[in-house]
């Protein structure tokens, strides 16, 4: 076939058309456009945005009503500790009555009181102690016995009735009976129950009665050591004498300065020596007692008194 020169041109011309077309739609085709000059890898990437999780409710905080206080009772008061003072006439006078009232003035103190003069425990035909002791306790129930006796038992000893064999007094035997006779008169108290105090005789201004004082504070001293610790022994030596050993004519009492202790007789105290002996022995009694010291009360007052 011949083509004529204005058939190929027609050719062209639909050609260049159908080109033409096709660019436009390509053109119109929405798509991601690439900037011209900047290869694909230098376009940045936009991140995406983080996810932030929506925060936990907060729980209010619950009102929590407090416990309702029930109202304070008054303390019980502890029950007074019992003190029951025996002995001869050191307690029977100043000293003793002085004692008493200065442990009846203790807030937490109750003390009673039995003595007699003369009396000891070589003579149970004269004063029966062992009897009375009993009495005392069962009838008081005190938590501590302070005694203090002996000053008459530099003696023969003698059974309860007076009658049948003494004891001499300068026979190797008679300390081993006093002892037992001690023992005896502690049992009565009944230590089992209850703590006894046992205050050595005073040292005396009499060099031949301080020989016998010696061997009684001795055996009482043995005697109250077996109770273990229901027994306290105390020698009161020191309490009257000054730091060489001597004893002590004078002394001051309260703020009484130069008060004489010793009665005419060297051996019984006056009212200062009384109460100054009282001033020593009153810290003893707390101490086994277990109480600190304390201010006075109102004097009490006692049934039958």
């Amino acid at each position: 076939m011949l083509w004529s020169p204005r058939r190929c041109l027609s050719l062209v011309t639909l050609a260049l058309a159908t080109t033409a077309c096709t660019a436009d739609k390509t053109a119109a085709t929405p798509g991601p456009t690439t900037p011209v000059g900047l290869p694909a890898a230098a376009i940045p990437v936009a991140e995406p945005e983080p996810v932030v999780a929506a925060p936990e409710p907060v729980a209010e905080p619950v009102a929590v009503a407090e416990p309702v206080k029930e109202p304070e009772l008054p303390a019980v008061p502890e029950a007074p500790r019992k003190v029951l003072i025996l002995g001869d006439s050191l307690a029977a006078t100043g000293f003793g009555a002085l004692l008493e009232r200065k442990l009846e003035a203790h807030p937490n103190i109750e003390c009673d009181r039995k003595a007699k003069s003369a009396t000891g425990l070589a003579r149970p035909d004269f004063y029966d102690w062992e009897a009375e002791a009993k009495k005392q306790v069962e009838a008081k129930a005190p938590d501590l016995v302070v005694v203090i006796m002996g000053g008459n038992d530099g003696q023969d000893l003698t059974p309860k009735s007076g009658k049948g064999k003494r004891v001499n007094w300068k026979s190797d035997g008679w300390s081993v009976a006093y002892k037992a006779r001690v023992a005896d008169f502690l049992k009565e108290i009944g230590v089992a129950e209850r703590k006894v105090l046992w205050l050595g005789l005073p040292k005396s201004e009499l060099s031949s009665f301080e020989q016998k004082l010696e061997v009684i504070r001795q055996v009482q001293s043995e005697a109250v050591g077996e109770l273990g610790e229901a027994g306290t022994y105390i020698d009161t030596t020191p309490f009257l004498t000054d730091s060489a050993g001597t004893l002590l004519e004078k002394a001051t009492v309260g703020k009484r300065k130069d008060q004489e202790l010793r009665e005419d007789d060297g051996i019984h105290f006056t009212m200062a020596g009384s109460e100054y002996f009282a001033d020593k022995v009153y810290p003893e009694v707390l101490r086994v007692l277990g109480l600190p010291d304390a201010e006075p009360e109102a004097p009490k007052k006692k049934k039958g008194k």
